[in-house]
C-alpha cells in the first residue's frame, strides 16, 4: 500500500457521497487547466525556481482571465469596465 493510501480512501468515500459536487468542480476549474494544457500547449515550463515558476504561472492565468473576459464582455464593454475601474 501506498503512504497515501488512507487519503485516498477517503477522498473516494468524499467523492461516492457527492459525486454531483466533484462533477461540478470538474466543470468548473479543470476546463481551466485542460485549455491551457491542451490549447495553448503549456505542458510544462523551462524555469528554474517556485519564484519564478509562480510568476509564469501567474501570467498564464492572467491571460486566460483578459481572454475569458473578452468572450463574455467584448472588448468595448471591457475597456470601457477598465476605464472606470477603481482599485
Amino acid at each position: 500500500r501506498s503512504q497515501y493510501a488512507d487519503a485516498v480512501e477517503e477522498n473516494h468515500k468524499r467523492y461516492q457521497s457527492n459525486p454531483q459536487l466533484y462533477r461540478k468542480r470538474q466543470e468548473i476549474n479543470e476546463h481551466i487547466f485542460g485549455t491551457i494544457k491542451r490549447k495553448w500547449g503549456y505542458n510544462y515550463t523551462d524555469l528554474i525556481g517556485l519564484e519564478k515558476v509562480n510568476g509564469e504561472h501567474s501570467l498564464i492565468m492572467l491571460v486566460y482571465n483578459i481572454k475569458r473576459s473578452i468572450n463574455i464582455l467584448g472588448v468595448p464593454d471591457l475597456i470601457a469596465k477598465l476605464k472606470t475601474w477603481n482599485s
